[in-house]
Parts: structure tokens; sequence; C-alpha cells
């Protein structure tokens, strides 16, 4: 019985990803996402899915190799502890200013950074993490006591999830919420964490990904961070080029990549929003880049795989597909956290 509703649950989030994307192709990404958010029922549908998935089936699936349990969220939580509460931040303050130092700096930069400096020095202890939760589902991060947590969704089903559109919602001085807890406006340079866990992978076209991590740098303080959790059951380098580009157009917007895991089936990114934009472009401006690369074409799209597979094709094999366990930690999963290093590519 267990077995059928696992994969009634999956095919639910594929079969909403898929039509999403022919939907895309068909009208345009505009359209699509238009249609796609006016279907209150799926998006309710798929929300109660994502919310079994995660907190009855994933959990199954976390135990490492010391015997104790570690899911994506822990894994989140443990990266913001390490980097604000246990002198992280510091530490990539220090490299961020001995990078400049090797680099050319005009003096509007100089001046932000000892502004920055003086507020460094006079920081104080943080209370309270502030995090925005985007496509949060169900706010996981609201169980713990060390954030003060904005989670935001299409169609949240929990009374703590706000409903916002992030692709659409404007950027402003301040929060504002509607009375049917909508939220209409964010506040910019306001968030320390801006978490994307699974939600690049549901947006169908490549510059509405980016338009969406765009809007995280806009929200984040400078020295913020900002998280992509990724589904990938492959090998490490076999999405290899995809990660570049990724980091390629991240750099170029001004966030530097300061941590990555590949993990059986996830890819967990964490970047922080650099003080100086032109010491995060420097990597990307060492970069020798494959010519006529689609993926590297454009500084203002963040590909995923799936935008050079045919959607036809791919609707077709799954409704012929037998879902098993396997498949499902393709698609969405949580596992032990084996390895942690910082590739070059």
């Amino acid at each position: 019985m267990a077995k059928e509703e696992h994969k009634y649950l999956v095919s639910i989030i594929k079969n909403t990803h898929a039509t999403l994307r022919q939907e895309a192709q068909n009208y345009g990404p505009e359209i699509a996402w238009k249609r796609h958010i006016c279907r209150k029922d799926m998006l309710q549908e798929y929300a109660s899915c994502m919310q079994k998935l995660a907190t009855t089936y994933w959990m199954q699936n976390n135990i490492n190799t010391k015997g104790s349990t570690c899911s994506r969220i822990e894994w989140i939580k443990f990266q913001c502890e390490e980097y604000f509460l246990n002198e992280g931040k510091q530490k990539y303050d220090l490299k961020e200013e001995d990078i400049k130092l090797k680099i050319d700096a005009n003096f509007a930069d100089t001046e932000v950074a000892i502004n920055c400096n003086v507020n460094i020095k006079h920081e104080k202890p943080i209370q309270k993490i502030s995090l925005l939760d985007v496509g949060s589902c169900y706010n996981p991060f609201g169980a713990f006591d060390i954030f003060e947590v904005t989670a935001i969704d299409l169609n949240g089903i929990s009374a703590k999830v706000f409903c916002c559109d992030f692709l659409n919602v404007e950027i402003g001085q301040e929060l504002s919420v509607s009375n049917k807890q909508e939220i209409l406006q964010l506040p910019e340079n306001h968030f320390q964490v801006v978490v994307f866990s699974l939600f690049l992978e549901y947006l169908p076209c490549p510059k509405q990904r980016y338009l969406c991590c765009k809007k995280a740098y806009d929200l984040l303080q400078f020295g913020g961070i900002f998280f992509i959790i990724s589904p990938d059951s492959k090998h490490v380098h076999a999405n290899a080029k995809f990660m570049k580009s990724w980091r390629y157009v991240l750099s170029k917007l001004g966030f530097m990549r300061i941590k990555y895991e590949k993990l059986h089936h996830i890819h967990c990114i964490m970047f922080r929003k650099c003080v100086f934009k032109q010491v995060a472009t420097r990597w990307a401006n060492l970069q020798i880049l494959p010519q006529d690369d689609p993926l590297f074409l454009n500084d203002t799209s963040i590909y995923i795989p799936q935008d050079f597979r045919k959607v036809s094709n791919e609707i077709k094999k799954q409704e012929k597909q037998e879902y098993d366990t396997n498949e499902v930690m393709t698609m969405f999963n949580e596992l032990p956290f084996e390895q942690s290093y910082e590739p070059n590519y």
C-alpha cells in the first residue's frame, strides 16, 4: 500500500513539471506560468504531495554511515550555524578583503569597504538568522529556533507559509502583506539567508530561473548566503558543465560560491553575496569557456538538463514508466552527506 502511494505522489510531481514545460514550449513561458498559478487545485495537490514525500518517505532514506539522520534541511541549518554563529562569515569577510587587495578597485568600492568594516567590528551577536524560504511548502525551517523565517510558496499548506509568486513579486523598502496573507512586496537587502530548495527545476524557462536568482541577490544583505539544492542522481561529473554554468552566471551577478557538496541524488550549493562585486566576477573572468556552448553564451540564463530534452518524449516515457524507489530518489531526495569539497569546475 505504501509503495503504491509512493508511486502516486512522485507521479504528481513529475507530471506537474512536465506539463508546465510542455505549455512553456507551446505558449511561451510567461503565458504558461500565468496558467499554472491559476490552477489552485493542482497547486494544492502538488504541495500536499511534496509535504508527504518530504516528511514521510524521504526521512526514511537519511541514515548516514554513522547511523544518524541528516536531511537537506538539517544540512542548511548546519551551514548557517557555521557561517553566522561560528565565525564563518568573518572568515569570508577577510578572504574577500584579501582578494580585493589583489584586484583594481575604484573609490566607491573602497568607501563601501570602510563602511562594511565598521559594521563588522561593531556587529551585535545574532539572535535570529533572517531566512527567506522560497517554495517552502510546509515551512520546515520554522521548527528551528535560530531562524526568523519568511516562508513563501504559490500555495502553502501551513498557516505559517505566505502565498507568494516569487517570480513576479515586487521588491521594495519593506515587507507588504495583504489581509489574505499574500505577500505583495519583499524588502531589499534584508535577509541573511535565501533558500531555493528544489525550486529552480520547477521553473520552465532559463530566463525565469535567472530572474529569481537576481531577486535572491537583491533581497540578501551584503555578506548574506544563498542556498541552491538541486536534484541529480548521476555521478558528480555527469552534469558538471551545468554546475559550472550556474557558478559562472551567479558570479557575474555578484555571488561567490563558498560551499559545494554532491550527494548521491542532490547538489548542495552555498553562495555568498559579495560586498565587492568584482571579487565575485573575478572568478568568471578568469575562466576559459568552451566556444559556442549554449550554457555560456548568455550570462542571464540558468539552464538545467531538462531544457535540452523534448518534453513530449518525456511525458510519453513517464506514461510507460514504473516508479520505484530509485526513481523517487532521482527526482527529489535527501540522502546521507558523504563528501564535502570545493571542486574546480
